[in-house]
């Protein structure tokens, strides 16, 4: 059903203060993220889905430790809202299907940064994220001319438990700090996470009109 998800987000409204000693900061971070997943989403006797990205939310903290002046480690526990949408097209007859999926992460990356300049700094980073399953909803809605008038049917479901409790992404990011005052940064952030393992479990099913089903082994 699910392979991996891609996840791009845009972090902005980030703000660090130092705490503790001067090497330690700690920060609030507020995006917004695009996302999307590989594979094929052929619902029930239709072969012609097309999948598209979504724009979704995502929030946490985050926590620097200075290794020295170039290199920073960093972990965050954050809130994740992936997903993607799903249409087929309508057909000459009028049928046709649509709908979403939204999938809540708990996320916590683990990051080694490098930095560079004075006042404002400029940074790369790449690292890891374990993310656990915290809720996942599907809007399906599908329209038939089976009858004498247009029908839509929602055929929507809670499919949580098709999904692994547990992923891993790989993560690579840009970003800028601009100071505001002697410990308070404001942070531009953005990255990509691939997805390094599958979204969701064993996708084998019987035909179930209220479910996905594999179309391709192959696709998988």
């Amino acid at each position: 059903m699910l392979s991996r998800i891609s996840f791009l987000s845009l972090l902005f409204v980030l703000l660090t203060t130092n705490i503790i000693a001067q090497d330690f900061s700690i920060g609030m971070k507020d995006g917004i993220s695009w996302s999307s997943i590989s594979g094929r989403y052929d619902f029930a006797n239709f072969n012609n889905t097309q999948i598209e990205k979504v724009t979704e939310h995502s929030f946490g903290i985050r926590l620097n430790y200075k290794l020295n002046k170039h290199l920073l480690l960093q972990t965050e526990v954050n809130i994740e809202q992936k997903g993607f949408d799903f249409n087929m097209d309508p057909d000459y007859n009028g049928g046709g299907y649509w709908g979403k999926y939204s999938i809540k992460y708990l996320t916590i990356p683990l990051i080694i940064q490098y930095q560079l300049g004075k006042k404002v700094k400029f940074y790369g980073y790449s690292g890891i994220s374990f993310g656990m399953l915290l809720q996942a909803n599907n809007s399906t809605s599908l329209s038939s001319t089976s009858t004498s008038t247009l029908k839509i049917y929602d055929y929507s479901y809670d499919p949580t438990n098709e999904f692994n409790k547990f992923e891993l992404g790989e993560i690579f990011g840009l970003g800028i700090k601009i100071p505001l005052c002697d410990k308070v940064n404001f942070t531009v952030d953005s990255r990509y996470i691939f997805g390094l393992t599958k979204a969701a479990k064993d996708t084998d099913f019987n035909y179930n009109p209220n479910q996905w089903h594999k179309g391709d082994p192959s696709n998988f």
